[in-house]
């Protein structure tokens, strides 16, 4: 049971993430001619992916302070790994989406192992969407790692790396699920901080234009109808 739940949550966030990653090799000969509008499409699905779901269902598990805290918290704790980093200016920003998005699958994976707890119909249907869901994500990521002069094929690989810690929460997840279960709210708030973080310290600052906002609206209409 353990080993199947970890399977299926380390499938789930490696083929959603993977996904997205060979999709922007589609964008890759555009991404310079065209970054505002990709760096718009980012941060509209990491800020949509932060209020749609990692907020929302934060405030679901502890409510509204405790998510607030926890995700004051999360955008700090990525400020001091952003201090930490010793990158150019664009390869930074690169790395911390890349981060951003690992922070953000474990507590996914946590959900994925703790409804298998519940009922396995739910787990295996929590899974699929999740796996959908992490696909303008690998997309988001790697359209910033791109842009940060990133080769395509490490950009490739940084996607398929991004969705193990869905593995990891859902082992987790099934094994410690009384656990795991009281502290998902946390984990979704840290998460949310740290997308916040990126999306307005690394991404946005560098898009000040029209062809961000049309970015940043469609990349919110992905997610809401993902």
């Amino acid at each position: 049971m353990i080993l199947k739940v970890t399977m299926i949550g380390l499938i789930a966030g490696v083929v959603g993430t993977g996904m997205g990653g060979l999709i922007s090799v589609l964008f890759r000969k555009k991404v310079d001619k065209y970054i505002n509008f990709f760096m718009g499409l980012s941060g509209g699905i990491m800020l949509a992916v932060v209020v749609f779901d990692l907020m929302r269902e934060s405030m679901d598990a502890m409510g509204i302070l405790g998510t607030v805290v926890f995700t004051f918290i999360g955008a700090i704790i990525t400020m001091y790994i952003k201090t930490k980093l010793h990158f150019s200016g664009d390869m930074r920003s690169g790395y911390l989406i890349f981060i951003s998005i690992l922070m953000h699958n474990l507590p996914e994976g946590l959900a994925i192992g703790s409804s298998f707890v519940s009922t396995e119909k739910l787990g295996i249907t929590l899974a699929i969407v999740i796996g959908l869901h992490n696909i303008p994500e690998g997309l988001a990521m790697a359209l910033g790692l791109i842009g940060s002069k990133m080769k395509i094929s490490k950009v490739i690989l940084f996607t398929l790396i991004a969705g193990i810690p869905m593995g990891i929460g859902s082992f987790l997840g099934v094994y410690f699920a009384g656990i795991f279960s009281s502290l998902l709210g946390v984990f979704l708030a840290l998460a949310a901080g740290t997308m916040i973080y990126v999306v307005l310290e690394e991404i946005f600052p560098k898009s000040r234009s029209m062809y961000c906002v049309v970015g940043f609206l469609i990349g919110t209409l992905i997610v809401g109808y993902i």
